[in-house]
């Protein structure tokens, strides 16, 4: 799981950043969830008064641009939502350099709970989603580090952009003429947006984590940002939820759960920038496998098919309507 020499790094650096003295790496094992951070369960030993104690931490480490992010954004945002009440793990430390494992990593404290989602869960859910639109991003200073979008159809032109130039920066081979005249289509078709608030860019199933029946975990921070809210239930309806439940049905239990009224067209919309999110961040797996980075199977699929299969309803979704 970890080579001798990253083992022998990772403890002494938590020695020192989690203030616990000598430590030993007593169990390591890889979690199976995510695609944009390798995810690891670590035990570690330490003594107190000659007592030997066992701490159970989560290691997230990059990948190399994986997805198009990285750990910096992400990290100010779990601390801002701790800090303000919300159900997100404390960060205990954060290192960016890569001379331990190879990619900069944070350390999160380990919430013993389950990642498959029930209705329960859900109904736990969706009102903690619709809460996280109503914080104040002011008085949370998120503005210190996540863009604010300007003018009237600025979130819709500023998300279309940032997945965008993904793109560019994760090419490889030529552009595809589809994406640059989808991506054009909904630079002309931007809407307005009500309100700006923290948007999560990735909720649904799969990104929270329950404990007999309620939410005692969000995760997967690394596409937050301040934007249009109908981003993320767009992505909730179209994407993670959508085989928990129909767009009508999903659209009626919003409107229970939380009073959300969604209008159909803007939320056609941001359905299509979420399958333009997930054909721009698919490319930065086809670089890592050809710049022989991570050269894995996984890599290659999300480069080509996953790609594929996105750039398809998203041109279903823009320039084919």
């Amino acid at each position: 799981m970890f080579s001798d020499n990253e083992r022998q790094g990772l403890e002494e650096h938590l020695s020192t950043s989690l203030g616990l003295g000598p430590v030993n790496i007593v169990g390591v094992d890889r979690i199976a969830m995510g695609q944009s951070r390798a995810m690891y369960r670590v035990d570690i030993e330490h003594g107190v008064d000659g007592t030997k104690l066992t701490k159970r931490v989560v290691v997230r480490a990059e990948q190399w641009g994986l997805l198009g992010t990285d750990s910096k954004d992400e990290v100010a945002t779990m601390r801002a939502l701790n800090k303000a009440g919300f159900p997100v793990a404390k960060i205990l430390d954060y290192y960016t350099q890569s001379d331990i494992l190879g990619q900069p990593f944070f350390v999160m404290e380990y919430i013993d709970a389950s990642g498959i989602s029930t209705p329960e869960g859900l109904d736990d859910y969706v009102p903690i989603l619709h809460r996280l639109h109503q914080l104040d991003w002011h008085e949370c200073e998120m503005d210190s580090y996540l863009q604010v979008p300007e003018g009237s159809r600025g979130a819709a032109l500023q998300t279309v952009e940032r997945w965008y130039q993904i793109y560019k920066g994760g090419l490889v081979g030529e552009p595809s003429p589809l994406l640059e005249a989808a991506t054009e289509w909904l630079r002309r078709n931007a809407p307005e947006t009500e309100k700006l608030t923290v948007v999560h860019g990735d909720p649904g199933p799969g990104n929270y984590m329950e404990k007999d029946g309620k939410v005692a975990a969000l995760v997967d921070f690394e596409f937050t940002s301040i934007g249009d809210p109908v981003d993320d239930w767009a992505y909730l309806i179209s994407m993670r939820g959508s085989a928990s439940m129909s767009e009508d049905e999903w659209v009626a239990y919003i409107d229970d759960k939380v009073g959300v009224k969604l209008d159909r067209d803007r939320l056609n919309f941001w359905k299509a920038v979420n399958f333009l999110k997930g054909a721009c961040i698919d490319q930065t797996a086809m670089k890592i496998y050809m710049d022989q980075s991570n050269p894995a199977p996984n890599m290659l699929m999300i480069g080509t098919g996953v790609h594929l299969g996105a750039l398809k309803r998203l041109v279903e979704a823009t320039i084919a309507r």
